[in-house]
């Protein structure tokens, strides 16, 4: 099952409890309309490094197919996209990376 993983900082003035609770409702909202998106989850850091991704968001894929039905959902339901949107948009998008992991079983 792969893992995808969003390390991301707030944007200056943007306060944890506001992006908590936008990302609650996208979240909440997306709960069982996408085929494999499974649990998210978010992570906080404490003095973790120079340049710091203070958050992490993990999000359970079934697939890597998971993606696509997420992003077409984005595209067809104008409230999941709305709520996508606003919490983005509390984000420090050009201090972000992003990327999905899969196990491999030994």
């Amino acid at each position: 099952m792969p893992l995808y993983i969003m390390y991301l900082n707030l944007k200056d003035g943007v306060i944890e409890e506001e992006f908590v609770k936008k990302l609650k409702e996208s979240f909440d909202y997306n709960t069982g309309k996408v085929e494999g998106f499974g649990l998210g989850r978010l992570y906080r850091h404490h003095l973790f490094g120079a340049n710091p991704r203070t958050y992490q968001i993990h999000v359970e894929f079934k697939d890597l197919g998971t993606w696509d039905r997420f992003m077409a959902l984005l595209e067809k339901d104008t409230k999941a996209s709305k709520l996508y949107q606003e919490w983005q948009n509390l984000v420090d998008m050009k201090t972000h990376y992003d990327e999905f992991i899969r196990e491999i079983p030994l």
